[in-house]
């Protein structure tokens, strides 16, 4: 009986002080599990290519977890997951000298990510379309696009056939919509 109640508190003793602690310091709880780095930097990228600072932590947080040196199977590198490929192509649009290794420094991969997104955002004209094609390719989304099964952009977001794109444009919105919550007026 005794190590019952010895076991009960062991499980249900963390469990309130969890919750005494997340309804007393919401906002440091919500920040555990949304963090935001690199604030500097997403600030200066917003500001030059006008895009929503909290639309650039969510992106980042959803491709890296905000980790410089992830790596996708696929070969994506950095806090925005940039294909070696496109950081040659989006180097060469800005005029700047380029280097696969370059995509692990924070403020490159950071400036690059935003000047392809707000590439793909003027050549669709609809952020969400942008966010397809930034996680499957501007390719796909093109031919998506042309396939003329879609009376509205709603309708094509909500047949993506890649699930993957489809949940990545699903999760990055709601994460811009908790940062702009846990980090109002932080930008």
């Amino acid at each position: 009986m005794r190590l019952s109640k010895i076991a009960i508190i062991v499980v249900i003793l963390p469990f309130f002080v969890i919750m005494w602690y997340q309804w007393s310091f919401t906002d440091k709880f919500d920040q555990v599990f949304y963090p935001l780095e690199y604030k500097e930097e997403i600030s200066q990228a917003s500001k030059k290519y006008s895009i929503d600072p909290y639309l650039i932590a969510a992106m980042i947080y959803e491709e890296s977890k905000f980790n410089p040196s992830s790596e996708s199977q696929a070969g994506a590198v950095g806090l925005m997951q940039i294909m070696p490929d496109t950081g040659r192509w989006v180097a060469g649009k800005q005029k700047r000298s380029f280097r696969a290794d370059d995509l692990l420094d924070h403020r490159v991969n950071i400036d690059m990510g935003c000047w392809y997104f707000d590439y793909l955002r003027d050549k669709y004209g609809d952020e969400r379309l942008a966010l397809a094609a930034y996680n499957s390719g501007h390719k796909n989304v093109d031919r998506w696009l042309n396939n003329g099964f879609h009376d509205n952009v709603d309708d094509m977001l909500e047949t993506i056939p890649f699930k993957e794109t489809r949940l990545y444009v699903q999760k990055v919105t709601k994460t811009r919509e908790r940062y702009a919550d846990i980090y109002a007026g932080e930008f």
